[in-house]
């Protein structure tokens, strides 16, 4: 049979194609899997880590001081951080009015959102 880009015409008839289909649907399942386990653990350690930058901003310690316990905490918990970020940053819009307000920038450096039009 003749080949075409690696492929034989063989492999394309419906057997063939199912036994290149089945694997790399099972690695995506695998994939998609690890995923939703690696949320549940971020979501699931939130609430920890959400009390956690609570309290540091109940210290009386000096901005500095909030500033590096925080970038301690950030470093600990990168994912949980920035998502309890992004979600008050969302929350600051809404209670200005809308999405037009201005939310004043939080001083640790937060990844960027992807802004879908509407």
């Amino acid at each position: 049979m003749s080949e075409m880009g690696g492929l034989s015409l063989m492999s394309l008839e419906p057997d063939g194609l199912e036994n290149i289909l089945t694997p790399l649907l099972t690695q995506v399942f695998d994939l998609v899997r690890q995923l939703l386990q690696a949320i549940e653990q971020i979501l699931a350690s939130l609430g920890t880590v959400f009390d956690d930058l609570t309290a540091i901003l109940n210290q009386n310690g000096t901005i500095e001081e909030q500033t590096q316990a925080i970038t301690e905490l950030r470093n600990r918990s990168p994912v949980e951080v920035d998502t309890i970020f992004y979600i008050a940053s969302q929350l600051g819009k809404t209670l200005q009015g809308g999405n037009g307000g201005v939310v004043p920038s939080v001083p640790i450096p937060t990844p960027t959102t992807p802004q879908v039009p509407v």
